[in-house]
Protein backbone atom coordinates (compact mmCIF):
# COMPACT_ATOMS: atom_id res chain seq x y z
CA UNK A 1 0.00 0.00 0.00
CA UNK A 2 1.16 3.50 -0.68
CA UNK A 3 1.43 6.38 1.74
CA UNK A 4 0.77 4.26 4.86
CA UNK A 5 -2.67 3.12 3.69
CA UNK A 6 -3.98 -0.27 4.72
CA UNK A 7 -6.34 -2.53 2.84
CA UNK A 8 -8.93 -1.63 5.49
CA UNK A 9 -8.48 2.11 4.76
CA UNK A 10 -8.92 1.57 1.04
CA UNK A 11 -11.97 -0.68 1.42
CA UNK A 12 -13.54 1.83 3.80
CA UNK A 13 -13.12 4.58 1.18
CA UNK A 14 -14.59 2.37 -1.57
CA UNK A 15 -17.58 1.53 0.62
CA UNK A 16 -18.09 5.17 1.63
CA UNK A 17 -18.18 6.34 -1.99
CA UNK A 18 -20.58 3.57 -2.99
CA UNK A 19 -23.01 4.48 -0.20
CA UNK A 20 -23.59 7.87 -1.85
CA UNK A 21 -26.49 7.56 -4.29
CA UNK A 22 -25.47 10.87 -5.88
CA UNK A 23 -22.22 9.32 -7.14
CA UNK A 24 -24.08 7.00 -9.51
CA UNK A 25 -26.06 9.95 -10.86
CA UNK A 26 -22.95 12.09 -11.34
CA UNK A 27 -21.15 9.26 -13.17
CA UNK A 28 -24.09 8.87 -15.54
CA UNK A 29 -24.28 12.63 -16.18
CA UNK A 30 -20.53 12.78 -16.84
CA UNK A 31 -20.67 9.76 -19.14
CA UNK A 32 -23.49 11.26 -21.18
CA UNK A 33 -21.99 14.77 -21.26
CA UNK A 34 -18.60 13.54 -22.47
CA UNK A 35 -19.86 10.84 -24.80
CA UNK A 36 -17.59 8.33 -23.09
CA UNK A 37 -18.89 4.91 -22.12
CA UNK A 38 -16.91 4.71 -18.87
CA UNK A 39 -16.80 7.02 -15.85
CA UNK A 40 -15.34 6.40 -12.44
CA UNK A 41 -14.27 7.83 -9.12
CA UNK A 42 -10.79 6.73 -8.09
CA UNK A 43 -8.73 6.94 -4.93
CA UNK A 44 -5.25 7.92 -6.12
CA UNK A 45 -1.97 7.72 -4.22
CA UNK A 46 1.59 8.28 -5.39
CA UNK A 47 1.85 4.60 -6.39
CA UNK A 48 -1.61 3.30 -7.31
CA UNK A 49 -5.21 4.10 -7.95
CA UNK A 50 -8.24 2.25 -6.68
CA UNK A 51 -11.56 2.42 -8.45
CA UNK A 52 -14.16 3.45 -5.86
CA UNK A 53 -17.24 3.76 -8.07
CA UNK A 54 -17.48 2.64 -11.69
CA UNK A 55 -19.94 2.99 -14.54
CA UNK A 56 -18.35 0.81 -17.23
CA UNK A 57 -20.62 0.50 -20.23
CA UNK A 58 -17.61 0.02 -22.50
CA UNK A 59 -16.91 -3.40 -21.03
CA UNK A 60 -13.36 -2.72 -19.85
CA UNK A 61 -13.97 -4.99 -16.87
CA UNK A 62 -13.48 -2.22 -14.31
CA UNK A 63 -15.20 -2.59 -10.96
CA UNK A 64 -15.14 -0.92 -7.56
CA UNK A 65 -12.16 -2.02 -5.51
CA UNK A 66 -9.86 -2.76 -8.46
CA UNK A 67 -6.33 -1.42 -8.07
CA UNK A 68 -3.82 -0.48 -10.74
CA UNK A 69 -0.25 0.71 -10.42
CA UNK A 70 -0.18 4.40 -11.20
CA UNK A 71 2.50 3.90 -13.88
CA UNK A 72 0.13 1.63 -15.83
CA UNK A 73 -2.49 4.38 -16.16
CA UNK A 74 -0.37 6.85 -18.12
Amino acid sequence: MADGDTVTDILADVEAINRLDAVKTVLEVLRRATGLRTALVARVTSESWTACAVLDEAGYGLSAGMQLELSSTF
